[in-house]
């Protein structure tokens, strides 16, 4: 017999600044959609970027969400803490041949770009950055090795174009990746879903596109998610993943095992995150991680974005704005339900 167990949400800023109106709507989001569904609300601290993510910021998190009147289950996730689940996920890609160094430094990643585009504009992901132009994936093993071996920097990049083709052996009869299991093997495994996987030698159909634009041409046609709020032009429903528009996306750097899209990733499924809402800004990473989700054989959650809160200018608050800051709100005497009613909530 299956257990249904509670809808699980969470807010993951990061604590390299103090939080603002628009991390209050989305906080505030959150616990009121855990609390409508009887859900669980967790707090996730995104603390990758040592440089930036500071003690006393992620000290004013907990005390700007409790003077919210927000509360969520402890622990607190910190990924820092977590670095070796991080370096798990990248080994199982790593062993499906979906990963491998660039080295190029940032000065000649421009340099390419700019020599790519006396021919024609050089494609750009939906942020704007432009998309990587180096050929570090055809560098030979050994020449790899070498640079590794005497410290060169390096970054760990998706191998998009391997990961799509290896998408298309996932099947499922709603977003393309995920096969229910029949009723007598659903009665023995608790009523769960399984994900069916290919493994790291299965060969490939046809091998990967190389170079040139067609690698970044169409969604992967069998990967979807289910978005309850809306995307920048109003999307919503079922909604057509297409991570392709990301080229290859950093997953880890030398001296960090992670980026943003790997650990969302695995943090999300490590928590058993059932629930993602978040802001509008973020609704075409999505395409990313539910391709990360699919690859490593984990379900996905259901995705809400949000509005977002703009300033005069029409530009996403910024932490550096302290005029919506929580703090400074707070020190002008402003009270949580005036933030409510500042964030459109009431």
């Amino acid at each position: 017999m299956s257990t249904i167990l509670p809808p699980v949400f969470r807010f993951a800023p990061s604590p390299n600044g103090y939080l603002h109106l628009g991390h209050a709507l989305s906080a505030l989001l959150n616990a009121e959609r855990a609390k409508a569904a009887g859900g669980r609300l967790l707090l996730r601290i995104e603390d990758i970027d040592a440089t930036r993510c500071r003690p006393e910021f992620e000290a004013a998190i907990y005390e700007d969400l409790a003077w919210l009147g927000i509360a969520w289950e402890q622990p607190v996730r910190r990924q820092s803490e977590h670095y070796g689940d991080y370096r798990a996920a990248l080994a199982k890609l790593d062993a499906m041949g979906l990963v491998y160094p660039s080295f190029e430094s940032r000065a000649e990643s421009a340099r390419l770009i700019s020599e790519r585009e006396t021919q024609a504009p050089w494609p750009r992901d939906p942020d704007g950055a432009p998309l990587y132009p180096g050929n570090a994936k055809a560098m030979a093993q050994a020449e790899r090795a070498r640079r590794m071996a005497a410290g060169a920097p390096y970054a760990l990049r998706l191998d998009m174009a391997a990961a799509l083709a290896r998408l298309s052996f996932l099947t499922s009869p709603l977003v393309g990746e995920v096969a229910r299991l029949s009723d007598s093997e659903s009665e023995r495994e608790g009523g769960t879903t399984q994900i069916r996987l290919p493994t790291p030698d299965t060969p490939l159909p046809n091998p990967p596109p190389q170079g040139g634009r067609e690698e970044f041409a169409s969604p992967a046609s069998n990967l979807t998610w289910i978005e309850s709020g809306a995307g920048p032009n109003g999307e919503t429903g079922i909604i057509q993943a297409n991570p392709a528009v990301w080229g290859d996306v950093i997953l880890a750097r030398k001296e960090t095992p992670t980026s943003y899209h790997l650990a969302v990733a695995v943090d999300d499924a490590a928590q058993g995150v059932t629930e993602v809402v978040r802001g509008r800004d973020l609704f075409h990473s999505t395409s990313v991680h539910r391709l990360l989700q699919a690859l490593l054989g984990w379900f996905a959650p259901r995705y809400h974005h949000h509005r977002l809160i703009l300033d005069t200018d029409g530009n996403k608050l910024s932490k550096s704005t302290l005029a919506t800051g929580l703090r400074e709100l707070r020190a002008r005497g402003a009270s949580a339900a005036d933030l409510r009613k500042l964030a459109g909530l009431d």
